[in-house]
Formats: structure tokens, sequence, C-alpha cells
């Protein structure tokens, strides 16, 4: 699902996901590309999520050649959702965050 929704409205995107790592290459040659580059993991935490334990999230990274952008994980037992944008800060659900 979410890359049918990456690939609908990016479509000049690239897309890494555990179904395409394999056949790509992996990650460092796909960061070596020129260009935006979508990095999903739907399920980080797959045995646990299998499992039935609350520890588990979607995780999703947005490069542009070769540097992260945005970095987006929800953590669904807990409703959170964190967020972080380069220069703009990060976030759980909305609200600002930071190192202590």
């Amino acid at each position: 699902a979410i890359r049918k929704i990456v690939q609908d409205n990016f479509p000049s995107h690239a897309f890494l996901g555990e179904e395409t790592a394999e056949t790509t290459g992996g990650i460092e040659e796909m960061q070596a590309q020129e260009g935006w580059l979508w990095v999903v993991d739907p399920i980080d935490g797959t045995t646990n999520f299998a499992s039935g334990q609350p520890m588990s999230a979607v995780s999703i990274g947005v490069a542009k050649d070769g540097q992260l952008r945005v970095g987006v994980i929800y953590e669904p037992f807990r409703d959170e959702l964190f967020t972080a944008q380069v220069e703009r800060g990060a976030f759980l659900n909305g609200q600002s965050i930071r190192v202590s």
C-alpha cells in the first residue's frame, strides 16, 4: 500500500523496501543514485508484531541525492508518530521534541 501511494504521487522517485532490496542491489547502491529515494520498512519488528508483542513500527525515510531529508516512524501500539525533517526539527505527534 505504501509503495503504491508513493508511486502514484511521485512517479519519478525510486523506492526501496524489503521486497525490492534484493533486486536493486541494496541501500548503498540506491543511495549512490541522484534523485529522490524512499526507504520503507512496513513492519520494523516483524517478529514482535507477529507474536503480538507491542514493539514494532512503520518506518519511512526519504533521501535526495544520497542525503536523508525526512524520517517518519509510526508506532501503532502507542499511537505515536515521530517525524523529522532536515532544518525543521523532530516532532512527536506534532509537538516539538529535543534531545536532553
